[in-house]
């Protein structure tokens, strides 16, 4: 057996680098007064920048999650922060309309969608609306909510609604390559799936093309949503306890209702003998002749009605400085909390910057909920042989709620100036409303036909049933195929077969009548 060979040390001629650290912060004594370090201030603190993903860990958004949570169930004013905003910006639903080839196919899809909307998760206990404002209150208060597409025990589309604590890394095992908080990555950092936990404790993955992810993303870097009024808990809870607090003072101090003040000193117990506290009977006659009580107060007593000062103005100012540091970055403190000291002007500043905000919120729900839901949906009916199929089957644009406003006639006005110019067009209008333009424009030709065989059932003008105060009698007429007639064109008619009767001047003989 040969011997084995025995390794030679080598040495390397290269030099050693020095292994990377992080860098250290250091005071700062520059020019740039936003980083210096003194004692004027405290110092911020936080982690180095880097990407979200690092940042906000499972934990730390669980923290915020259950936070929010226990805000929700407990703040008047965070409660009244997220139906704001479900109210306004999903209302009685956001409803679809479809762009088919036909109008008949159009009608076909929208009423299949109405149908199945109606019981659209497999629990059948949410309608599609309903589950637009369960998903967007999730996403506002958790940071992100999903709805993924299933099927039930019949094979029919449906929706399983989740919430953001159902979503999350594997309990059980190692987490797999790419993964972060339940959302997995593909080499490109492209998001494939979730990963969803079940009732046992287990989980799966769900493709990221059966499953809808409602999130408002702040960051290029990050994986999940943050709450929305995660900045204010803080804020929240100390408002909440000072309240409480304060509360417990007013019911103290309502209790008291007199209060005795003694001077120092003491004074001999003979003395109420002498000045006839003792004697019952003169202090008792003396009630009964004048009325009410008298009570016998020591030499340096005094008594007086209590008067609270609690709670006083400038307490009020500070719940509502409180109030105004909740409600930034959300929604403005004059649209959830109190606007009676605004003026006309300010009032509609305050409703627009609002407007905005809705507006945001339905763009988030139309193309991360509304959108892949229709392609779910009539996708599914046209595979399965229930709809015939169109080119055009999901091309849709969406109806939102009517948006708010304080000057509905002063915009309404404008809006019929606007279409009467050109400048706005009758589909965007009836939109801007919440309502269906098409949908809009059959119901006025039926009410037109039925208004027009009901003038002609009675004999009577087309005018006096449709507009009668500002169409004159005659300029629409009951037979379309004759076309409009007037008094006036009569009598020019008659005038040209037959001269009219000249006036004859009055001579000067005859008297005037």
């Amino acid at each position: 057996m040969a011997p084995r060979k025995k390794t030679v040390p080598t040495v390397s001629l290269r030099p050693k680098q020095a292994k990377p650290t992080t860098p250290q912060p250091q005071a700062s004594y520059g020019d740039w007064q936003s980083i210096g370090v003194t004692r004027a201030r405290r110092a911020a603190y936080g982690a180095e920048p880097r990407d979200l993903r690092r940042d906000l860990t499972p934990y730390d958004r669980l923290t915020m999650v259950r936070k929010c949570r226990w805000a929700e169930r407990n703040s008047g004013l965070f409660k009244q922060i997220l139906a704001d905003i479900c109210l306004y910006t999903v209302g009685d639903g956001i409803k679809p309309q479809s762009h088919a080839s036909t109008p008949e196919m159009q009608e076909r899809y929208e009423a299949y969608f109405a149908e199945k909307a109606k019981r659209i998760d497999i629990t059948n206990r949410f309608s599609f609306y309903q589950a637009q404002s369960i998903l967007l209150r999730g996403m506002i208060r958790d940071g992100d909510s999903f709805a993924a597409k299933v099927r039930n025990a019949n094979g029919e589309a449906k929706l399983q609604l989740m919430e953001a604590h159902r979503v999350g890394d594997p309990l059980e095992g190692k987490v797999p390559e790419g993964m972060h908080d339940g959302i997995q990555f593909g080499p490109f950092g492209e998001y494939i799936a979730v990963n969803v936990y079940r009732s046992d404790g287990s989980s799966r993955q769900i493709l990221a093309q059966s499953m809808m992810m409602i999130v408002d993303q702040e960051y290029a870097s990050g994986a999940r949503g943050v709450p929305l009024l995660q900045h204010s808990i803080n804020s929240i809870q100390d408002e909440m306890e000072i309240l409480a607090l304060e509360k417990q003072a007013v019911k103290d101090n309502g209790d008291v209702t007199r209060v005795i003040v003694k001077d120092q000193g003491v004074i001999d117990g003979d003395m109420a003998a002498e000045l006839g506290a003792a004697n019952g009977s003169s202090y008792a006659n003396l009630a009964s002749t004048m009325g009410g009580k008298l009570i016998a107060l020591s030499p340096g007593e005094s008594m007086t009605s209590f008067q609270s000062n609690r709670p006083n103005a400038t307490f009020t100012g500070f719940l509502a400085a409180l109030e105004r540091d909740i409600s930034q970055g959300v929604l403005p403190y004059e649209f959830v909390g109190d606007s009676s000291r605004l003026g006309g002007a300010t009032v509609r500043l305050i409703t627009a910057k609002a407007g905005r905000v809705f507006s945001k919120y339905q763009t988030i729900i139309i193309e991360n909920f509304c959108v892949p839901t229709w392609g779910y949906i009539i996708g599914q009916a046209i595979a399965a042989g229930e709809l015939p199929d169109d080119p055009q089957w999901n091309q849709v644009s969406w109806t939102t709620p009517k948006s708010v406003t304080v000057d509905a006639g002063r915009e309404a006005a404008n809006d019929r100036a606007d279409v009467e110019m050109g400048l706005l067009s009758m589909s965007e209008l009836y939109a801007q409303r919440g309502l269906d333009f098409r949908t809009e424009m059959q119901k006025r030709a039926a009410d037109m036909v039925h208004i027009k065989d009901l003038a002609e059932e009675y004999g009577i003008p087309f005018e006096l049933l449709f507009r009668p105060s500002n169409t004159p009698v005659g300029t629409i007429s009951g037979d379309v195929d004759e076309g409009p007639e007037s008094p006036a064109g009569e009598m020019e008619d008659e005038g040209e077969d037959e001269p009219a009767d000249l006036e004859e001047p009055e001579s000067e003989d005859e008297p005037n009548s």
